[in-house]
């Protein structure tokens, strides 16, 4: 498992660096897509407890 790490630790930083940037529009989206997973799991908790 460290040597995994230790291997991965460059190549991380390399697509840190080099990686596609996203726009804000984009940024916004993944915002919206993660919330509604949220809630929706949040929804289900809900319903299976009561």
């Amino acid at each position: 498992m460290g040597f995994m790490i230790w291997r991965m630790i460059p190549v991380a930083k390399h697509w840190l660096e080099n990686g596609p940037k996203g726009t804000s529009k984009e940024w916004l989206n993944v915002s919206f897509l993660i919330a509604a997973v949220v809630l929706f799991v949040t929804f289900l908790i809900v319903v299976v407890r009561g």
